[in-house]
């Protein structure tokens, strides 16, 4: 409990309260004893020595909150580091104001959450790991098998001898069988960490995405479509948990390569306003029936259907992406004419 008689404030008594802050006079009036050691000379601090305090990447954290809360505004827990003698501390912070006609006082609850965050840092090291595996597995291992069985695929359309035709066969096979598999780890995965924590950071969805985008385009001509990039600016920044965000975009172009025919066309444009970001993927290929699309997002959907060349499915793929979409925050629709073209569209709030 902390009592404080400031000037002609009226006597308080508050419970949970270890740290209080007169704004006016920048002096600071209390500060529990298990906290005093943040401060060199506890008691005799103003202003710009506590800001001081706040590591250089979370200033404007602690700025923000603490003009937000001289307005009037609610900030609701706010977390930040401390920076003592070299040694960083988390510090998490429950903030209220008191008013008066002479006193303008800042109360707030601080607690030291260095070990929890160390903890959830640490858990999600492992989370990260995991997303890299996935993202190996799903992308940067079953792409280069795709391209590897359209090969095999279009030797088999050659007037090859029959003994030729059969081990082209046999290697097709093999291929459709390793894909399927990788497929089936990922979407079991996938539905195994439903509840994991996303590990989010910001991540210009331009870049990552040209990149994605120049690979693909290093085989389009074994792949038989041609992929395009449509961006307004060359840097669009969102918070997003990147290998998981890349899963949508690889289940959505590994989708469009299975429904378009040769010489077809693949395109991603990205778009941003004030608001949204905004994300399509195109192609010109079969579509999908009318009498399909409202089960195309189910798990394991009754819409399913194998690729023009008979590329196996699970069923799971627009699902997941529906899901990791939901993650964060956003919303996918789908408009598709039947011989005509499939477009999908992702907004993700700013």
């Amino acid at each position: 409990m902390v009592r404080i008689h400031q000037n002609s404030s009226p006597f308080f008594e508050l419970e949970n309260i270890n740290f209080s802050f007169d704004i006016n006079t920048g002096a600071l009036l209390h500060i529990d004893e298990t906290l005093s050691h943040l401060l060199e000379e506890t008691g005799n601090s103003d202003t710009g020595k506590l800001i001081n305090l706040v590591h250089q990447e979370d200033v404007d954290i602690a700025k923000q909150a603490y003009a937000r809360l001289k307005e009037g505004k609610s900030i609701g827990i706010v977390k930040f580091r401390i920076l003592k003698n070299a040694k960083e501390e988390w510090i998490s912070v429950i903030p209220f104001l008191y008013r008066s006609e002479t006193d303008l006082i800042l109360f707030a609850s601080i607690c030291i959450i260095t070990d929890e965050v160390e903890n959830y840092q640490t858990a999600m090291k492992f989370a990260n790991k995991k997303n890299s595996i996935l993202q190996m597995l799903s992308h940067d291992l079953r792409g280069p098998l795709e391209i590897a069985k359209s090969m095999a695929f279009a030797l088999g359309q050659d007037a090859l001898e029959p003994k030729s035709l059969k081990k082209t066969k046999a290697i097709s096979d093999i291929l459709s069988q390793t894909i399927a598999l990788i497929e089936n780890l990922v979407g079991e995965e996938f539905l195994e960490t439903v509840d994991t924590p996303l590990v989010k950071r910001r991540v210009n969805l331009v870049e990552k995405i040209a990149q994605y985008i120049e690979q693909c385009k290093q085989f389009q001509d074994l792949n038989e479509r041609s992929f395009t990039l449509h961006v307004q600016q060359e840097e669009i920044w969102a918070n997003i948990d990147e290998a998981k965000f890349m899963q949508i975009v690889n289940n959505l172009i590994t989708n469009a390569l299975k429904f378009t025919h040769a010489n077809g066309k693949i395109s991603i444009h990205i778009d941003e306003t004030e608001q949204e970001i905004i994300l399509t993927f195109n192609d010109d290929g079969i579509g999908i029936p009318e009498a399909m699309l409202p089960n195309i997002f189910d798990r394991y959907t009754v819409a399913k259907r194998p690729g023009l060349n008979g590329e196996p499915t699970t069923g799971l793929g627009l699902f997941i992406v529906r899901e990791i979409v939901g993650w964060h925050q956003g919303t996918i629709y789908c408009e598709s004419k039947e011989n005509l073209g499939t477009t999908f569209t992702i907004t993700l709030s700013k």
